[in-house]
């Protein structure tokens, strides 16, 4: 191919965690998150996570993640299991909703997505 740049494609990903305040396992999860993104290959083009503390309800690192979902920033979602994005069935239901919508995959290190979703009630959801 004379005169054209072969371009490696890399897919982009977005790791996210949720764990407790000043705890030093938060930035562990998200560092050995994006080590096994990207030894699978893909390019880290965000990361987040939400400290649990009963005086902030609202997950601003979940936020930051749906909003680059929807912007088309991602295309693969990195967490330890399931219950990271939400403990809600509810609330799972619509993120896996916009996920699958956005044709973005999911990836759970720690236990089996298909075992999480069964869990939930949401396994429907893989037909």
């Amino acid at each position: 191919m004379k005169g054209k740049e072969i371009a490696l494609y890399h897919p982009r990903a977005w790791v996210y965690a949720r764990g407790t305040v000043g705890s030093p396992t938060l930035q562990n999860r998200l560092d050995e998150l994006g080590r096994i993104a990207q030894m699978q290959g893909y390019e880290i083009v965000g990361q987040s996570s939400d400290a649990r503390h009963r005086l902030l309800p609202r997950h601003p690192g979940r936020a930051g993640l749906l909003r680059a979902v929807r912007r088309g920033q991602v295309d693969d979602v990195f967490v330890t299991r399931l219950s990271q994005l939400s403990r809600k069935a509810g609330r799972l239901r619509r993120i896996l909703r916009l996920l699958h919508r956005k044709r973005v995959r999911l990836h759970t290190t720690e236990s089996d997505l298909r075992y999480d979703l069964y869990r939930y009630g949401l396994d429907s959801m893989l037909t």
